[in-house]
């Protein structure tokens, strides 16, 4: 029996902190996500690119909430 996980990879920033699906925005390709994420405010989406896409270069990838 094969197990399947549900939604989309995930990394999560800090012990209790904003979590994003380790996917590229544009073409939903796994992406290598970046280590430090500096965010604009309070809001979680980062203030530029937080990851790299082997197809589409520098990329935001899709914020998903706090854990």
């Amino acid at each position: 029996m094969k197990l399947q996980r549900e939604g989309p990879p995930c990394i999560q920033y800090g012990v209790d902190g904003a979590t994003f699906a380790r996917v590229c925005a544009k073409c939903s390709r796994y992406v290598r996500a970046d280590k430090v994420v500096r965010f604009s405010g309070l809001i979680g989406q980062p203030d530029r690119p937080n990851a790299t896409c082997k197809h589409c270069g520098r990329t935001e990838m899709l914020f998903i909430g706090y854990v």
